[in-house]
């Protein structure tokens, strides 16, 4: 089944386009250990209890359920909070240390403020190891009720970071996550513009899913480390070379249905949105 669901993120139309847009290819079979991390976390006793009762109360076969995302949450909170304490990182601000923001929005040229926002454009989740301007992030996260085939969306948005920090010269290597909470689908996008995707089932390889997690949590504190001796920015920054840029987005009006609406599900959004021009 997880050889199929490669197969089918492969052909998706949206999967084509934007390989073909941004000048992608698969990665040679001897560079694909970029997604063979090895288990190296001992779950907590809370988190298992968690994740079992989970299991137990909503066990419905081929059926997303709302609860789904706190496996999500809870897994990338504690993964880097875990991390954070055994490398005695001093807790002074939020750019002193790798750290999570939630809800951001992709912004490319030629994008404005006002501007309707696809759903495509939206992150969950970005592990930040450095300055928002110089888009120094090596992973975002999307929620989707399709993982499989919305992860198009996903690669879209890796690749606009990828292209912007090459573009200025950067390390742009990159992993992106695809998930309902069930399905989980990883993606890695190396300097030379080949990528690689693997999806995991939390059903059978729950090890695997938070052992790739903490690899690439891993790379980003090893990335960290080596800008803590930069005194300034770099000049012209990433955003000021490309434009590109990760931003804040407004909080949802109370009482909206915002989950609902922002899940990427709308085959319309794979038809109409234009491959970036640079």
């Amino acid at each position: 089944m997880i050889e199929e669901d490669c197969a089918i993120i492969k052909t998706t139309k949206g999967h084509r386009r934007v390989v073909k847009a941004f000048g992608l290819s698969p990665t040679r079979w001897w560079n694909k250990r970029q997604l063979n991390a090895k288990k190296t976390w001992s779950i907590p006793d809370h988190l298992a209890c968690l994740w079992d009762d989970l299991d137990l109360i909503t066990a419905r076969e081929g059926v997303t359920h709302p609860l789904f995302p706190m496996r999500i949450e809870s897994l990338l909170l504690a993964l880097l909070a875990d991390k954070i304490r055994t490398e005695s990182f001093h807790p002074d601000g939020p750019l002193d240390s790798p750290h999570w923001s939630f809800r951001k929005r992709m912004f490319t040229p030629g994008m404005t403020d006002d501007q309707i926002l696809a759903p495509v454009n939206i992150i969950d989740y970005v592990l930040w190891y450095g300055h928002c301007w110089e888009l120094e992030t090596n992973m975002i996260v999307m929620k989707t009720k399709s993982p499989v085939r919305r992860s198009w969306a996903l690669i879209q948005n890796m690749s606009n970071i990828h292209h912007s920090r090459k573009l200025a010269g950067r390390n742009a290597v990159i992993y992106g996550v695809m998930t309902d909470g069930s399905k989980w689908v990883f993606i890695h996008l190396s300097n030379t513009s080949r990528y690689t995707i693997k999806v995991f089932s939390w059903d059978n390889e729950r090890d695997r899913i938070i052992a790739q997690t903490q690899d690439i949590i891993n790379q980003a504190v090893a990335l960290h480390r080596k800008i803590l001796s930069r005194s300034a920015l770099p000049t012209p920054t990433v955003h000021q070379s490309s434009s590109c840029q990760i931003k804040e987005m407004s909080a949802p009006c109370n009482g909206s249905d915002d989950e609902s609406g922002r899940i990427i599900e709308e085959s319309t959004y794979e038809m109409d949105i234009e491959p970036l021009a640079w």
